[in-house]
């Protein structure tokens, strides 16, 4: 036995020593871009948006040094890269953030091949552009195709942080600049309304497959690029690595189907797709025959971006900075697709097959983890099993065993969750040899199965890599050490203990209102009322307690004062609750004994035009039509039961 490990022990220090490594240095530094006809700021590396590629070969020693030539601090995480603990880039959790003006050295030896990337996991960096490619190839392979670096990504002029305020606000604040408000003249127009009555008895809005309205999709920084000299015919891998902060990409190719060979870095068995959905942080290379355009459509098809691959001349492989070559992977054996290939945007993986047997042979302990993938679009609140980062206990697992996460998404949202240090089964039709990931699309309203064996140690972050959704609170620690996350880490990862604010007033003929929030995840300060302009008002002080998207419990005061000014100051406490129909509902009971039920409820009937209704058990009540004229600027009209009808703006902030 002494012998057997002395012998390891000298092959794993041999491999060590005459492992070439491979070094580069990146400045990160605020940079102007303009995509879209106006100049922002934005961040780079080495000047460029993405970052360089990194090419190494298996084996390597990777080398990397980051100067931050910023104000703030950043980071640098591996997507999918097996690394030890200290070199994961998830800072305080695992790694030292990068700090203003300073450098730090990733080193670390690289033990697999295949496509992957790498980006900050600072604040909301990526969205910025902290992003680059990553290409390892296998060691000892033959190049022999051609092959060109697909690094897809989304972006919007307002910078990331006014992005997230936006939607703290207003879940759909962006719907209008995307085309996908859910009205009731498209659902008529769309003969959906058996569908969307049924969503809203069960209390839940429409399919929202963006949460962001983009003004640009890009492929390696451009809006339309080419890879420049090409003979027609010539096949091609593409590395294609999906780096957007929060979109989803339906990729097709105008000249034929296309064949994918890997999919996370992973050879899977070849199959030939006319459509292919990646979905946030994923990575698929495949194989095209140059003589068309790549297009990758944002799935909410509110843009798209393409590669032109039609170029009849020559290859040059010195044309461009992505190009590069490969080994021959032509010689594999497709497995039998057909009744897939025509499918196009498929909602699971049976598509996938990995080339070699994936179950974990041996004795191992069996656990299994269940997380309900949960949220409030409303309110932009997304969670695991309805606690955020900053409420819940790490995930332990202990070394050896055999992990299975039951991930049941009950949001109308596709959630990519991607899980730092391991790879895991995808469990699907292939059993034993379903695929090997990194990041798992879990679809609306389904249920996905993953697996993979406890062979690391420490702390390593699980999350959903829709960048807003993280933010906000759907992340995890899978933890080999049962000690509990300290509070000031947890609330660096995660910004559900973070404070926004909202308001709205209204200035109409009739009377003048207003609403001011200030809020976090879970709880809410606000302000609301109205007031005619001969002093009788109905103001209403109060703090909210957020359970659930169907529940919240409040307490407060109301200061009244009627027309005959009457007084009657008095304090309550009471629930919210979601009904059937998506109508909110409102019980209050009052120091005096009193109990007060409302109800009330917004219909958007078309892109611009809602009606607002409220009523009490008072007998009071508000029946209003609004326009949008502006996101922050609408024109209404009303009737109220206190102050008849009138006519008048309304002004969000």
């Amino acid at each position: 036995m002494i012998k057997k490990i002395s012998f390891f022990m000298f092959l794993l220090i041999s491999t060590i020593i005459f492992a070439k490594t491979v070094e580069y240095e990146i400045d990160i530094s605020y940079s102007e871009v303009n995509f879209t006809g106006k100049p922002v700021k934005a961040m780079a590396l080495n000047g460029e948006i993405p970052g360089p590629t990194l090419e190494f070969t298996e084996g390597d020693i990777l080398k990397v040094t980051f100067h931050n030539n910023m104000d703030v601090e950043t980071s640098i995480h591996w997507h999918g890269i097996l690394v030890p603990n200290d070199q994961d880039g998830v800072p305080y959790l695992n790694t030292s953030p990068i700090l203003p003006g300073s450098s730090l050295t990733y080193e670390f030896p690289l033990i697999q091949s295949g496509t992957y990337w790498y980006h900050s996991h600072t604040g909301l960096q990526e969205q910025l552009g902290v992003y680059g490619g990553i290409v390892i190839h296998p060691k000892g392979a033959v190049e022999a195709m051609p092959e060109y670096v697909v690094v897809l990504s989304d972006w919007i002029d307002e910078t990331p942080g006014q992005v997230l305020k936006n939607l703290k606000k207003d879940g759909d604040y962006y719907a209008l600049k995307k085309g996908s408000v859910q009205s009731w003249e498209k659902v008529l127009r769309e003969r959906k309304i058996k569908e969307k009555i049924s969503n809203s008895l069960m209390r839940m809005g429409s399919m929202d497959l963006s949460d962001v309205g983009y003004d640009a999709f890009l492929i390696n920084g451009e809006k339309n690029p080419s890879i420049g000299k090409v003979k027609w015919g010539t096949p091609i891998k593409l590395r294609v690595i999906n780096a957007s902060a929060s979109t989803y990409f339906n990729l097709s190719y105008s000249a034929g189907n296309m064949k994918v060979v890997a999919a996370d870095g992973q050879d899977v068995m070849p199959v030939q797709l006319e459509d292919i959905l990646i979905g946030v942080a994923e990575t698929y290379d495949i194989i095209v025959k140059v003589g068309g355009k790549f297009t990758a459509y944002a799935q909410d098809m509110t843009g798209s971006v393409t590669l032109n691959l039609s170029d009849e001349s020559m290859i040059d492989h010195e044309s461009s900075p992505h190009m590069m070559k490969t080994d021959n992977v032509e010689s594999m054996t497709t497995h039998d697709m057909d009744s897939m290939e025509s499918m196009g945007k498929f909602s699971s993986y049976d598509f996938l097959m990995s080339t070699k047997s994936t179950e974990y042979i041996g004795e191992a302990q069996d656990r299994i983890v269940r997380l309900k993938l949960t949220g409030d679009m409303e309110n932009y609140i997304w969670t695991f099993n309805n606690k955020a980062l900053t409420e819940s206990d790490k995930i332990l697992i202990k070394k050896g065993e055999k992990v299975r996460f039951i991930l049941k998404n009950e949001t109308m949202m596709h959630h990519p969750l991607h899980l730092h240090g391991h790879f895991f089964r995808v469990i699907n039709k292939h059993g034993a040899n379903s695929p090997l990931k990194h990041t798992v699309d879990v679809p609306p309203m389904q249920t996905v199965e993953i697996e993979f064996l406890a062979t690391e140690e420490k702390d390593w972050f699980f999350h959903c890599h829709n960048l807003y959704h993280m933010k906000t609170g759907m992340s995890r620690v899978v933890s080999y050490d049962n000690s509990s996350l300290p509070s000031e880490i947890s609330e660096k990862l995660s910004w559900d203990n973070k404070w926004f604010y909202k308001g709205d007033t209204s200035l109409i003929s009739n009377f003048a209102g207003v609403n001011l929030s200030t809020f976090n995840s879970r709880n809410s300060i606000s302000m609301s009322g109205d007031a005619s302009y001969d002093g009788e008002h109905d103001l209403d002080f109060y703090y909210s307690r957020y359970i659930n998207r169907y529940l919240s419990f409040i307490f407060g005061v109301n200061l009244s004062e009627d027309d005959d000014k009457e007084v009657d100051n008095k304090g309550f406490f009471g629930i919210e609750y979601l009904l059937p129909l998506l109508i909110e509902s409102e019980l209050r009971v009052y120091d005096d004994g009193d109990v007060e039920v409302a109800f009330y409820n917004d219909i958007q009937l078309t892109n611009k035009l809602q009606f607002n209704w409220e009523a009490s058990t008072e007998g009071e009540y508000l029946l209003e039509l609004e326009y949008r004229y502006r996101k922050w600027l609408s024109f209404v009209a009303n009737t109220h039961s206190e102050y008849d009808e009138g006519i008048g703006i309304k002004v969000r902030f």
